[in-house]
């Protein structure tokens, strides 16, 4: 648990440094919850080390990769700019070529000047994620006046991990058998902090499993002082579900989303709506606690099942964390009775408006279509689409090719790069399938104008759809006086998402649905800002 409690007071006061790391990726079996796996390691580790640094360090991270049976491997760094690092990215068939089995690379940039929050970096070839091949990332801004004694706040990061019992590729092989009708695996249990419980008695007689039993004791993911104020940064690392979450009385009052990008929220009792990819930094203040002599307080975790197209008797869809916390000496009132039921993180404002030179009207417009389909030519197995186009990493990767010989499994729109004047673009992202699909865009913060789902029909809009280029949207029209900044947005079901962005980052940077089975089949995309 140790692992999980931050030091900003290290890194806030200090000057700017250069951070270097050695790490040795490797497999081994671990019970996480109980049921023996094979889990991906780095250095031993399961999750992986937490990064924590300021903005404008250094970062040099050494990767051998020890996996067997020849297992390549990349990593990117989730949420950062890589300003002037686009072949650092970690995208596998855009920007670099996977690690080989015995290699080395070290991965060497510098985080931007302008970004503080919390990330994370994770596995971008095959389906390492799924197996444990992520960690925690914090980029702590810097203070000049430093620590100032009780001002400090005290930070925590959860990782909030849905976990397969068989390997990502059993449940691949699953998604593309004819036999699983083109369904995505449904999980069978859930791990905070790597910690997790499974009742051995919910497996599947089909599938048998080794399972030891373990008490809730093993479950304690996080040891939080109620008696001072705290930051808990949060990171949905999942391959596939949503979450919602509570703390037992307690609010907790979002202040940021994905890279330290503001909110305007009041606290709640419940959050709801963190999907995969993204993240969200809440504040427990200590006046928001309930009386400190009550009985420790739980982590409350259940899974987003709407998505789930079988069910999976072997899931708990509620999952409970004990909190270790020393309590305080004192009593104090209890407001959080005041506080809101519940908050959809999915809704969430920005406090201001954009700052200039946000403008009211972008120079250009990408109109996109994503979903997934079953075609008899790609042998009835279901894969993701973007405008007809199913990615495929290719090798070499693109940033090493002329575009000439992008083979046709990319679909790489390219945008003028004007140092001096940057380019804002709109997307007008359409989603037409019957669930929501999780979009992260490499390289890139996004404005999140509007979001739109239809109960009756397919939703869609097409801004060019008169000869004015005026068309109204179906969800109304957008209002981008309190649009939030996000890197990972759902794009809701029959609907679209309206976005804005500057192009003022040079490089290759992919969007992909960051639900690991949409995006191994193929729902990815790239932008070249050239």
């Amino acid at each position: 648990m140790a692992q999980f409690r931050l030091r900003p007071q290290d890194h806030i006061a200090r000057s700017e440094t250069t951070i270097t790391l050695n790490w040795t990726i490797t497999s081994g079996f671990r019970r996480p919850d109980g049921v023996l796996k094979r889990v991906h390691l780095v250095n031993d580790i399961f999750p992986g080390p937490i990064i924590e640094a300021r903005s404008e360090d250094r970062l040099i991270v050494a990767v051998t990769n020890s996996l067997e049976n020849e297992e390549t491997l990349s990593i990117h760094w989730h949420g950062l700019s890589m300003r002037h690092a686009n072949d650092q990215d970690g995208a596998v068939g855009v920007t670099s070529d996977p690690i080989a089995a015995g290699s080395i690379l070290t991965y060497d940039f510098v985080i931007e000047r302008a970004q503080h929050g919390t990330f994370w970096y994770h596995a971008h070839s095959a389906l390492q994620r799924a197996d444990g091949l992520f960690g925690g990332l914090v980029v702590h801004k810097p203070n000049n006046a430093g620590p100032r004694g009780r001002e400090l706040q005290v930070e925590h990061l959860l990782l909030v991990q849905d976990w397969y019992h068989r390997s990502a590729q059993q449940a691949l092989d699953f998604y593309t058998h004819e036999g699983g009708f083109g369904n995505e695996p449904v999980l069978d249990s859930v791990l905070a902090n790597g910690k997790g419980v499974y009742n051995c008695s919910d497996a599947v007689p089909a599938r048998p499993l080794d399972c030891v039993v373990r008490g809730q004791s093993h479950q304690t993911a996080l040891q939080l002082d109620m008696s001072r104020k705290t930051l808990l940064r949060i990171v949905n690392v999942r391959v596939y579900a949503g979450i919602a979450m509570s703390i037992d009385g307690i609010a907790m009052k979002p202040v940021a989303v994905d890279g330290g990008n503001p909110v305007d929220a009041t606290a709640a009792r419940r959050l709801k709506s963190l999907h995969p990819g993204q993240r969200v930094d809440v504040l427990i203040k200590p006046d928001l606690i309930n009386d400190p002599q009550a009985k420790p307080p739980r982590l409350e975790i259940t899974l987003d099942s709407t998505t789930f197209k079988y069910p999976n008797p072997a899931l708990t869809l509620t999952h409970h964390y004990p909190i270790k916390h020393p309590g305080t000496s004192k009593k104090r009132p209890n407001p959080e009775l005041q506080a809101a039921e519940e908050q959809d993180l999915q809704t969430l404002r920005a406090p201001t408006a954009p700052l200039p030179p946000f403008p009211t009207k972008a120079q250009l417009t990408l109109l996109l279509y994503a979903t997934t389909q079953k075609l008899a030519h790609l042998r009835n197995v279901r894969h993701g689409f973007i405008n007809n186009t199913s990615f495929q990493p290719q090798t070499p990767p693109l940033l090493s090719l002329p575009r000439t010989e992008w083979n046709r499994n990319q679909f790489v729109p390219q945008i003028p790069y004007q140092p001096q004047n940057p380019v804002w673009v709109d997307i007008v992202l359409n989603n037409l399938d019957e669930e929501a699909h999780p979009f992260h865009f490499h390289g890139y913060d996004f404005y999140v104008l509007s979001t739109y789902s239809s109960r009756r029909n397919w939703g869609s809009f097409n801004p060019f759809a008169d000869e004015e280029g005026h068309a109204v949207p179906p969800g109304g029209a957008y209002d981008w006086r309190g649009a939030v900044k996000r890197d990972t947005l759902l794009v809701p079901r029959r609907g679209y998402a309206f976005l804005r962005f500057r192009a003022d980052n040079p490089g290759l940077w992919l969007l992909h649905c960051h639900v690991l089975w949409h995006s191994a089949m193929g729902m990815a995309m790239g932008f070249e800002i050239s």
